[in-house]
């Protein structure tokens, strides 16, 4: 799955997702822009770095829409909503996990105190690579102009689809 980083304006910027089977959707405006990294652009990084296949993109890649998300065409279908609040629903603890690593690093790369506690599913070998990666993306997303664009390919897992299935005898 590609994820596209666009830059919209001075202090916004748009979140799309495209890709064999995926369903191609964006977000606009993104929330929590930073002219280093933005929320979402950590979130990705956190995710795919980690594997955390439940977080936000790992939804998007299993063709859900993470609350968040709209498909391109407009043309949200209730089947497509349903199968979003299904997996949303299946993969809350990752979605929880995601925003705690999200706030350890992030706290962690920008040398701020870190107020809430531990994650004893992350270790600090994991911290440290998460935090290179934030340089690296950081790096070139700092470099963009208002309509300029920068994408990242997602390698972390996909989701959980929350569908029940029976064992046959």
């Amino acid at each position: 799955m590609n994820v596209t980083f666009t830059r919209t304006a001075e202090r916004r910027y748009r979140v799309s997702v495209d890709g064999p089977g995926i369903v191609s959707s964006w977000m606009e405006p993104a929330p929590g822009y930073d002219e280093r990294l933005p929320h979402d652009m950590a979130h990705f990084v956190v995710e795919n770095e980690l594997g955390i296949g439940g977080g936000i993109f790992g939804q998007l890649a299993e063709g859900g829409h993470a609350g968040t998300f709209r498909p391109m065409d407009g043309q949200a279908s209730p089947r497509i909503a349903k199968r979003g609040k299904r997996i949303s629903a299946a993969n809350h603890r990752d979605a929880n996990l995601s925003e705690r690593v999200v706030y350890l690093t992030c706290s962690k790369w920008k040398k701020e105190p870190y107020n809430a506690a531990p994650v004893k599913e992350v270790s600090d070998k994991d911290i440290e690579r998460v935090c290179r990666e934030f340089d690296s993306v950081s790096s070139a997303w700092s470099k963009l102009a208002v309509g300029e664009s920068m994408t990242l390919v997602w390698q972390g897992g996909k989701a959980s689809t929350g569908r029940r299935h029976s064992k046959r005898r």
